[in-house]
């Protein structure tokens, strides 16, 4: 409506009504007596205007956040959610049909719920913490496996016909189609009771009498195989498959014509394509901000067992960084002797152990020292002392190793698309070269390292007795430097690169200097004009500010060059103020042709941090196996006008002590529902309404990088309430040693005791490059489901993971621990 119009809103829409009436002219004279004449003749026009019938379809799909459904009305097909039904119902009623001021009417209506919902969006803090909704419904989520979705060979047309499906005795039902392509079938019985004769048989004959007859197609008996059935009752669907494809060619044409000619009426099934366009949305975020760092197991070159690959993102570069040696060459093999591979090998999918690892450095060299817990459990006078000795050292670290099995053809992930629906797909779905299957082929397992160091945790083992005469012992667990481990080749996961250079992983000595100020330090990776350094003191200036540095080894050798006083301004300092970014001034005339000329006579030695594969498509292969093999449960966080709370939880079906703690069994012990799973008890704490997760997430940025902390559990599987199977505490609430002893031992008397290591991070950036066959795709068909998918990958902001450390807790208070 005009806003000239706006004070005669009221009068406007009482008299739209009445417009066909013969009352119509009394009415408008005398509503508008005190109107100026010079108002009535367009106020009339107006009111006649939004009286007159209209045609134009409402579609709110792309205006509202609320799911919108089919509602057709006068044969006008409208897409409207629930409290805009009830205004047109409304409207209509009061127009006596669909009008302009109906049609404009609902509109209004969105346009002011939209408002509505973006001042809930971001209202001010105390009324945003008073509007967070603590209701335990409100933390159920559903739970799918990561990159499990259908791909087909052929589009699949929604198009419902008649057909009668004859059974093994001649005995037949009548029944729908509900999809079809031309070697595939989605029908429905039109009486239920239909369904029991399916028992014992695999296989159908279907007449499709609803078809033209013309055609003659209508007599042919087609044989499909049954694959499955899905839903329940009246709403039982039969999954079926054609298996001999060529037997008839007039359907085959019939069947691939009418796709073609009516998928822009009827629509393609797109239920393959949102499956995996939500899959893969997820697991971006489980692949690029998980921690833990996955390590591939198998037979190498020589026939023998051991780590052959890791697959890397940037969040897992601190475990790669421990198992540095002087020479920055990596020494992660040396977790993976071939008696440990085989112990591993040997253990179930998702089963843990606990390593225990420290370096000791003697002159300017470092010798690494760990033990697996079986390994101390053989060796319990020896245990002591490596507990002792190696906790009151910086290098302390406790790492959760967790065995995957895999099954190597998961590496091979092709889209949800046929192949004709373009080339780019096409190329998509080619399968992994001969080379590349080769190498994935050798992978036997996956053993996931996670780093579960805790500072609190290392003083309970600095109090066992340290005998020092016994430190010489220590040698059993310290690892040979005159055998160097295994080498693990790394693959580095493909993610956006916004920087204008490439980088290289390079490291050199450097001194960085300000005022009063001067920091050793190193490098951690290069480009032609910045830099990345890791410096041994925090650093205290702010970005922006200029700092000299100097490159002292890099000098001896650089003819030509002064690499003292290097001029740079600060572009970054992560929160430990130990990380630094740093680009050089534009005026600097000695750093950039210098690396500019190291990096080009080294090209070929330094690993770049962009996507540069040595064997193409194996990271990608390793990250899929990885995904689809993997036992972690994930938690994925979307910030909604409530808070933030949990949105769906990744898992594989995998035994798993995260996932029976959050099952939701609907009020009946025994019963296992892991579609949808229970977190209340996560993100709800007893005495904090704001709860510890939603404070985490809270203080997240870019650079504070992951959060942890553990989370002690008493579990009683018959409880029935929710409240009562899972009692948690997180470690801050049980502030002293003695309090997390005596919940274990409560919990133990209750029923079972758990212990798990919770790490928050924030979600990456999506990266639309990896969903772009199916998103492209979407937006052709349904382009209001495409931007419903977009959104949803921005809606992540935090990424919950879940480590089992039970084994380790007991073993921490002494509390017996079975090999």
């Amino acid at each position: 409506m005009s806003p000239d119009f706006a004070p005669y809103r009221d009068i406007i829409h009482s008299l739209a009504p009445m417009v066909n009436q013969s009352t119509f002219q009394n009415a408008f004279d005398k509503r508008t007596k005190d109107v100026a004449n010079k108002h009535k003749f367009l106020l009339k026009m107006e009111v006649k205007r939004l009286a007159k019938p209209c045609i134009r379809s409402i579609d709110l799909r792309r205006k509202i956040k609320d799911t919108c459904e089919l509602y057709t009305y006068g044969g006008i097909q409208h897409y409207l959610h629930g409290s805009a039904i009830q205004a047109f119902e409304k409207l209509t009623k009061h127009y006596g049909g669909y009008t302009f001021g109906v049609y404009e009417g609902v509109l209004e209506f969105a346009e002011k719920e939209k408002k509505r919902q973006a001042l809930v969006k971001t209202p001010s803090k105390v009324r945003y913490e008073a509007e967070i909704d603590t209701s335990e419904s409100t933390f159920l989520t559903p739970c799918q496996e990561l990159l499990n979705f259908p791909s087909r060979k052929e589009e699949r047309l929604n198009y419902v016909v008649a057909i009668e499906v004859f059974f093994n005795d001649n005995t037949s039902a009548h029944a729908s189609t509900i999809d079809l392509s031309v070697s595939g079938l989605k029908i429905r019985f039109k009486d239920p009771k239909s369904l029991h004769k399916l028992r014992g048989i695999n296989t159908l004959h279907i007449v499709f009498r609803g078809l033209n007859k013309s055609s003659r197609i209508h007599r042919e008996r087609i044989e499909y195989q049954i694959l499955g059935l899905s839903g329940i009752g009246a709403k039982s669907c039969i999954h079926l498959y054609r298996t001999q494809i060529n037997k008839h060619p007039s359907f085959n044409t019939f069947v691939s014509n009418l796709v073609n000619q009516y998928k822009r009426r009827y629509k393609v099934n797109l239920d393959n394509v949102e499956m995996a366009l939500s899959s893969k949305i997820y697991e971006q975020s489980f692949a690029n901000a998980n921690t833990s760092l996955p390590v591939f197991l198998g037979e190498n070159k020589q026939g023998h067992l051991g780590p052959l690959y890791m697959s890397l993102n940037g969040c897992a570069k601190r475990i790669t960084d421990y198992w540095l040696n002087e020479n920055y060459q990596q020494m992660l093999g040396y977790l993976f002797s071939p008696l440990r591979v085989r112990y591993l090998l040997s253990k179930a999918t998702g089963e843990s152990m606990t390593v225990y690892c420290f370096h000791h450095i003697d002159k300017e060299k470092i010798y690494f020292y760990s033990a697996y817990l079986h390994e101390l459990l053989e060796q319990p006078k020896l245990a002591e002392t490596f507990l002792a000795y190696g906790s009151r050292r910086v290098s302390w670290r406790v790492f959760n190793l967790c065995v995957q099995h895999v099954n190597p053809n998961d590496a091979y992930l092709p889209t949800s698309l046929p192949d004709d629906v373009s080339k780019a797909a096409a190329r998509a779905n080619k399968p992994l070269s001969p080379r590349l299957k080769g190498r994935i082929g050798k992978i036997q397992a996956i053993v996931s390292i996670a780093d579960v160091t805790n500072t609190d945790n290392q003083a309970v083992y600095q109090r066992r007795q340290l005998n020092k005469l016994d430190i010489r012992l220590l040698k059993y667990f310290g690892h040979p430097r005159n055998k160097p481990p295994m080498t693990i080749d790394p693959y580095r996961h493909k993610e956006q690169d916004l920087r204008r250079q490439a980088r290289y992983v390079f490291r050199t000595p450097i001194i960085v200097s300000a005022n009063q100020m001067r920091i050793h330090g190193f490098t951690e990776d290069i480009s032609i004009s910045g830099l990345r350094l890791q410096l041994d003191q925090p650093f205290s200036k702010r970005v922006n500010s200029k700092v000299s540095v100097t490159f002292p080894k890099l000098n001896e050798i650089a003819a030509g060059y002064d690499l003292t006083s290097i001029q740079y301004r600060v572009k970054a300092v992560k929160a430990d103020k130990h990380i630094l970014h740093l680009q050089a001034d534009e005026d600097e005339s000695n750093c950039k042709p210098f690396f500019t000329e190291l990096i080009q006579a080294n090209i070929e030695k330094l690993l770049s941090l962009q996507h540069d594969e040595k064997l193409p498509g194996m990271s990608l292969a390793l990250r899929n196996l990885h995904a689809r093999s993997s036992s972690q449960v994930c938690i994925y966080i979307e910030k909604k006008p409530q808070g933030f709370i949990p949105a769906m939880t990744t898992a594989n079906p995998v035994p798993s002590t995260a996932l029976a703690l959050m099952r939701d069994n609907g009020g009946n012990p025994g019963v296992a529902n892991y579609g949808t799973l229970n977190t209340a008890w996560l993100f709800l704490d007893d005495d904090d309404s704001q709860g510890y997760i939603r404070k985490c997430i809270e203080n997240l940025s870019n650079d504070s990088g992951p959060t942890s902390a553990e989370l002690f559990v008493c579990y009683d599987p018959s409880a029935i309430n929710a409240a009562e199977r899972v009692i948690a505490r997180w470690d801050y609430q049980l502030s002293t040693h003695r309090a997390k002893l005596n919940f274990i031992h409560r919990a133990q008397k209750l029923g079972e005791f758990c212990a798990l290591s919770i790490t928050i991070n924030k979600a990456p950036r999506p990266d639309t490059e990896i969903l772009e066959h199916e998103l492209k795709y979407l937006s052709q068909q349904a382009i209001h489901k495409a931007a419903n998918f977009e959104e949803r990958m921005w809606d992540i902001a935090a990424v919950l993971f879940m480590t089992d450390i039970t084994q380790e807790t007991r073993f921490r208070y002494r509390i017996k621990v079975t090999n």
